[in-house]
């Protein structure tokens, strides 16, 4: 039976998610400074998911969610659960998302994301319009203290 472990990014994983990320085709290029702020599910020593962010503005943006497709929902609900426990330690209360296709804001949808007013949402100093994202929805979560 293969193990699964559902865990925080260690330095020792960075060649395996490297390998993880190198296999999706929608990647042109990889952020590695982001690995450090990931959750990973790993089965038997290969990374099959993994749940990233980065910072901005005190708020957390949902950079990588990527998972295999043989990836159950359960492995997915436990690495959203330990990603926002994360969050919390942290001090983070509020995360967004920018969602490009309608069946991935289902997915944040049925995780307790709603949508956020694109209005108010700006990437490093920009309206959210005047970039590559405007044409895309952008979804909140707020983690309760």
């Amino acid at each position: 039976m293969e193990k699964t472990t559902i865990r925080e990014y260690a330095v020792d994983d960075y060649d395996r998610v490297m390998a993880f990320l190198e296999r999706v085709t929608t990647l042109s290029h990889i952020e590695e400074e982001l690995f450090e702020n990931s959750i990973l599910i790993e089965r038997d020593g290969r990374i099959v998911g993994m749940i990233s962010y980065e910072i901005f503005r005190g708020r957390a943006l949902i950079r990588y969610f990527i998972f295999d497709k043989d990836v159950q929902e359960e492995e997915i609900v436990t690495m959203y659960g330990r990603f926002f426990q994360k969050l919390k330690e942290r001090g983070i209360r509020q995360i967004f998302v920018i969602i490009s296709k309608d069946i991935v804001a289902e997915l944040f949808s049925d995780l307790g994301f709603v949508e956020f007013n694109k209005d108010e949402f700006f990437l490093t100093e920009q309206n959210i319009y005047e970039t590559k994202y405007r044409d895309s929805m952008v979804m909140c979560y707020t983690i309760e203290s």
